[in-house]
This record gives structure tokens, C-alpha cells and sequence, in this order.
């Protein structure tokens, strides 16, 4: 699973999934099996970034630090989400606990690397080979190059979350699935935290204040404009919004095997969500109304069996 997971990540079509395969070792063989998965794959994926940097002659210290950083930052975080020790605290707390560790070890790093001219210059020269490439003349690198590292800033927690959180759930719904009764049991006591099944996903009911928090900061940002403010603000609504549309979508579920419509929502749901991901505006309109369905769960028990209905 080492070898696999370093392996996805030395692609470009495939490299959002390199955490997957350290989280089936984990729910096929135990946490132990995950960590040395996981050091395994940092420890490849560091040899050959260091060997294609070398090749390429854009070696730097900053490049090379970030370039290592990056992966091991994302793969430590996964890792200690899946610590037994933390199995008492819900998924979406050890997910946002996950990408705040993956983003203080990565990003130092990177804005170390951002600094450095020939950075700049690589990014810079890449802008405006793309923008030819387009036909886009008028392209202004400078522009482009300021706005990256803003939107870096503005999203880099959000973006590690939701490779954390989706590489998670994944994982562990693939590895159940290639879980053979033959399998010797894992120990107690090396089970590592897994993700709920979606029926009984929730969200902490405290997390909606820190939710109604960061949106009402991005609105204070607009009147009184802070980079830091909107920079955690919006990490933060971002992740956070994401939770509770998972939640949304639990309640969803739950609602259609209420009237009987389960069995086709077990087919369709994942076809709609990868439809709505990809449908520009209207996607996001119904993500955020799936977002307002969690939300509005931590008042509304939309889950709750109606008397007539209870065993």
C-alpha cells in the first residue's frame, strides 16, 4: 500500500488519491500496518521528488522543502486521524484537526519557496507559457502569480481538509470491501479511528456556532477588509460547510429510506454528487443546500423516527 500510494502520487490524474491506499492498509491490518504504509510512501515519494527536482535543475532549498513537506505534512495528518487513541472524539473533529496539523507543517515551507526569484521566475515563465498556449496574449503573469498566493493563503486548510476527510471516508469504505472473513482480526487495541457509516454521521452540535462564526466574519470582512481575518474566516467556513453537507446528504439518505426509495439512492447518490461537483453554479447551489439541511439538523432532528414508526 506504500509502494501503491507513492506511486499515485508520482501521477497527475491520480495523485489526489495517494492517501487512499495508506487508509485501507490501515482498516485491512491495523494502525500499525498504516504507520509503516505511511513512512514507506513519504519516504519514496521523497527520494524521487529530490531526484526529479535534481533532473529538472530547479533544485532549490525552498522548492526541495516543499516539495517533501507537502506530501509527508498530508500523510502525517491522515495518520494521526486514525490514532486509537482519538476514537472517542466524532470524525469531522480529528478531520479539522487533521488539515490545522497538515497545513502548520506544510505551509511555512511553501511560502518559503514562494520567495525565492526562481520560484517566482518558474511560475511566472509557466503563467505565460499557458496563456500562449491559450491564445491568451494579454495574460498578466504578475497578476496571476500575486493572486496564487493569495488564494493560497485564502484556501490551503479548506483544500487539505477535504483531501483529508474524502481520502478518509474513502479508504475505509474501499477497504471494508476487500475485507475477507479469512482475515485474521485486527487487535483491539491497534483498531484505528475510522470514519462513521454515513447513516450515522453528525456533526458536533457545537460546531454550528463556529460555523455561523466564520461566515459572519467573511460578511465583517467585507466592510472592514483584514487578510488574516479572511484568510481563517473562510478556511474555516469552507471546512466547515463541507461538514455539514456530508451531514445534508446523511439526512437526505435517511429521508429516502423513509419512503422506501433507498436501494435506488444507494445507486444514484454517488452518480448526482460527482454531477453536482462538476456542474459549476448549479453544483454549488445544491451543496450549499445540503449544507443548510445539516446545519438546520442541529435544531431539527430530520433523522428521528416518528412515534408511529418507532420499534
Amino acid at each position: 500500500m506504500g509502494v501503491l500510494s507513492a506511486v499515485l502520487y508520482s501521477t497527475v490524474a491520480f495523485m489526489p488519491l495517494f492517501l487512499v491506499p495508506l487508509q485501507i492498509a490501515g482498516v485491512r491490518k491495523g494502525f500499525k500496518a498504516m504507520i509503516a504504509s505511511a513512512v514507506f510512501s513519504s519516504f519514496i515519494i521523497a527520494v524521487w521528488q529530490t531526484l526529479a527536482l535534481a533532473r529538472s535543475g530547479g533544485s532549490s532549498a525552498g522548492m526541495l522543502a516543499m516539495s517533501i513537506s507537502t506530501p509527508a505534512a498530508m500523510t502525517i495528518a491522515l495518520v494521526c486521524m486514525a490514532m486509537p487513541r482519538f476514537s472517542t472524539f466524532s470524525f469531522p473533529s480529528r478531520a479539522l484537526f487533521g488539515a490545522a496539523v497538515a497545513s502548520t507543517i506544510s505551509l511555512p515551507s511553501i511560502f518559503a519557496a514562494l520567495k525565492e526569484p526562481g520560484v517566482r521566475a518558474l511560475f511566472i515563465e509557466a503563467f505565460e507559457m499557458a496563456g500562449s498556449a491559450i491564445g491568451a496574449g494579454a495574460l498578466d503573469a504578475e497578476t496571476l502569480w500575486s493572486a496564487m498566493r493569495t488564494g493560497i493563503a485564502s484556501s490551503y486548510g479548506a483544500i487539505l481538509f477535504v483531501f483529508l476527510f474524502f481520502s478518509a471516508w474513502s479508504g475505509s469504505r474501499f477497504g471494508d470491501s476487500l475485507r475477507f472473513k479469512t482475515n485474521p482480526a485486527v487487535p483491539e487495541k491497534d483498531q484505528p479511528s475510522l470514519p462513521p457509516a454515513l447513516s450515522a454521521y453528525r456533526v458536533p452540535a457545537p460546531f454550528v456556532w463556529a460555523l455561523l462564526a466564520a461566515w459572519s466574519g467573511l460578511l465583517l470582512n467585507r466592510f472592514f477588509p483584514s487578510f488574516v481575518l479572511s484568510a481563517v474566516t473562510l478556511n474555516v467556513a469552507l471546512a466547515l460547510s463541507i461538514c455539514y453537507g456530508v451531514q445534508g446528504l446523511a439526512v437526505a439518505g435517511a429521508l429516502a429510506e423513509r419512503v422506501g426509495l433507498a436501494p435506488a439512492l444507494r445507486i444514484l447518490a454517488p452518480i448526482v454528487l460527482i454531477l453536482l461537483l462538476v456542474s459549476g453554479t448549479a453544483g454549488l447551489i445544491a451543496l450549499g443546500v445540503l449544507a443548510l439541511l445539516g446545519t438546520l439538523e442541529t435544531w431539527i432532528p430530520f433523522r428521528a423516527a416518528p412515534k408511529g414508526e418507532l420499534p
